[in-house]
């Protein structure tokens, strides 16, 4: 895949995991050529992955250059007049349109401003059938009409599309904020506070229907149900399943050169309960004493960024406390959350909260406080309107009573310390009794020293690793390659399939195509005759032209397997030097 729209995430190879969303959505988006699929909320917190699949979504859909035209605007977190605010939307939409239609990657870079520049190409490309609504766009402007360019910036998507009978996919990033700091003046005084009201009418027209997204759960749902009733479809992004969870451990400890032992990698796993913001904050922690080589290692960085100052994830939960609590900034609130907090597993009604804090205030002021800390997500909606729930995040949890228990009720930090540990005890206790598990979590970390070599060391000790290999073409080197990782077949494709390791090489070089087997069991004929098939559809999805199949199977290898391998041009080996980190 070619990265059209420049992705936050960086390397394009961090990407992990979230197949069950992109199949989703992109069967959504697929449908919006017949005009079936509804506006739509993603809702999580921050640094969850919403961007990185929005993002994602946006290069496929502008790679397959299909009738659905991609369009990505992240609205964001400071001030700004609406006029400003409109010709930014407006020109990011433009270019965005230009880029899709000439597959010119250079117009996502043009100026923001310059609409002589955006009416001379639409000229230059044979896009001038929408000129004149730029046109019209730079009369609002430059007469200081910001609510008739509003107009005009949100309706062009829609009407784009309606010219030519395509289809847009409106993807707006960080949506709640367009009621907070979006204003009616150019000194920011005025806030306006409805704005997402304006899309009443827009998100629902079919041709361009809207995929929004906000890091602030309770505040993006608040607004759309209160300006935009009936008109969206939420959508949770939820923990990563087991699989993936444990990929992204791996894939970030290969890229970030942080070695993870095998048997902590499950461990890891369940204490960041397959969050991809706590795995990479353990990952990329600041603590110097780092190491995930341990049981105690991991729990001394997971304490470190729990507990400390300068922890990644203690530092994103306060954003949401500090908010909550500069709108209700009472003792009040704090015991309710600690309340709820230690009671998550269960729904709460106010009565309880009252009685048991000992509250002595209304029924209505104290509902007007849980809904303030709902909209903050620091506590959750129970089943009712009068039922409440903590976050039922063992780490916020700690979190929280690491900054405010002591100032209302006695705490001593061991107590947590003391918790990771039964903690950590119970999950590795779970994972000896999954033996399934333990041996998919055995045969990706074989993957991933596989990986660690091929990116690392092969190129460098040619002779060395060729003599680890079987069945070789006379002309096979060792090269350095771009792209390595565990590959998945597209969302959609049928049949589904994963081959263990890609490695891709230059053009005239043999890429290399891996299935990883690291188990007592001995590598089957079955097994061979899957694994060409799966490699011959994913050499014709990739474009693959010279390549080398190769198969790392620990137990071993039946006769009549090696047979068909050498028949059929596959190298092979047993030897655990491949399972060795340099």
């Amino acid at each position: 895949m070619k990265v059209w729209l420049k992705e936050k995430i960086g390397n394009p190879e961090l990407f992990t995991g979230r197949q069950k969303e992109l199949s989703y959505f992109l069967n959504w988006i697929n449908r919006i050529k017949q005009e079936l699929s509804q506006s739509t909320a993603i809702l999580s917190r921050r640094k969850t992955g919403k961007s990185a699949l929005l993002q994602r979504l946006y290069n496929l859909t502008f790679q397959k250059n299909d009738t659905v035209i991609p369009f990505y605007f992240e609205i964001r977190e400071t001030d700004q007049w609406l006029l400003d605010f409109s010709r930014n939307f407006l020109f990011t939409f433009i270019l965005q349109y230009i880029a899709f239609k000439t597959r010119k990657q250079e117009y996502f870079h043009y100026s923001k401003t310059n609409y002589s520049r955006v009416l001379n190409a639409l000229k230059k490309e044979k896009l001038d059938y929408i000129s004149h609504m730029i046109e019209d766009a730079e009369l609002a402007d430059r007469q200081e009409q910001a609510d008739s360019l509003w107009d005009i910036a949100r309706e062009l998507p829609r009407m784009a599309a309606e010219h030519t009978d395509e289809r847009v996919l409106q993807i707006i990033d960080e949506f709640q904020f367009i009621n907070r700091f979006i204003f009616r003046d150019k000194s920011c005084k005025d806030r306006i506070e409805n704005l997402a009201g304006s899309y009443l009418h827009t998100c629902e027209y079919k041709n361009a229907p809207m995929l929004v997204a906000g890091s602030w759960v309770g505040w993006l749902k608040r607004d759309l149900l209160r300006m935009l009733p009936g008109r969206f479809l939420f959508h949770y992004l939820e923990k990563l399943p087991d699989d993936e969870a444990v990929e992204m451990i791996l894939k970030y400890s290969l890229i970030d050169n942080i070695p993870v032992a095998q048997d902590i990698i499950p461990l890891m796993a369940g204490l960041a309960e397959r969050n991809p913001f706590y795995i990479s904050s353990l990952i990329r922690s600041k603590y110097q004493e780092k190491d995930f080589t341990s049981k105690k290692g991991l729990l001394a960085t997971l304490e470190f960024e729990t507990l400390h100052r300068e922890g990644s994830i203690k530092g994103t939960w306060m954003e949401y406390v500090l908010y909550a609590l500069k709108e209700t900034n009472d003792i009040h609130a704090k015991k309710i959350v600690l309340y709820l907090s230690r009671h998550r597993e269960r729904e709460v009604t106010r009565d309880e909260i009252r009685d048991k804090l000992n509250l002595e205030i209304t029924d209505s002021e104290l509902e007007k406080k849980l809904k303030i800390l709902i909209h903050a997500d620091i506590i959750e909606q129970g089943s009712s309107n009068f039922e409440y729930q903590g976050v039922r995040d063992n780490i916020f949890d700690k979190v929280f009573r690491g900054v405010y228990q002591k100032e209302i009720e006695n705490f001593d930090p061991e107590d947590i310390t003391r918790e990771y540990k039964i903690l950590s005890e119970k999950l590795l206790k779970k994972i000896r009794q999954l033996r399934g598990e333990y041996g998919r979590y055995k045969g990706a970390f074989a993957e991933f020293l596989i990986i660690h070599l091929l990116r690392y060391e092969t190129c460098k000790n040619n002779d060395l690793f060729k003599s680890a290999l079987h069945n070789l073409p006379d002309d096979f080197e060792f090269a350095e390659y771009g792209n390595i990782w565990s590959y998945h077949s597209p969302p959609l494709h049928e049949p589904e399939f994963q081959v263990d390791v890609l490695a891709r090489a230059k053009k005239d070089e043999y890429a290399l195509i891996w299935e990883v087997k690291n188990r007592k069991a001995k590598f089957s004929v079955k097994e061979a005759e899957e694994f060409l098939k799966k490699s011959d559809a994913l050499k014709k999805l990739e474009g693959i032209e010279k390549s080398l199949l190769i198969v790392f199977s620990a137990g071993g290898f039946f006769k009549n397997t090696l047979e068909y391998l050498e028949k059929n041009n596959i190298a092979w080996t047993e030897n655990k030097m491949w399972l060795k980190r340099k």
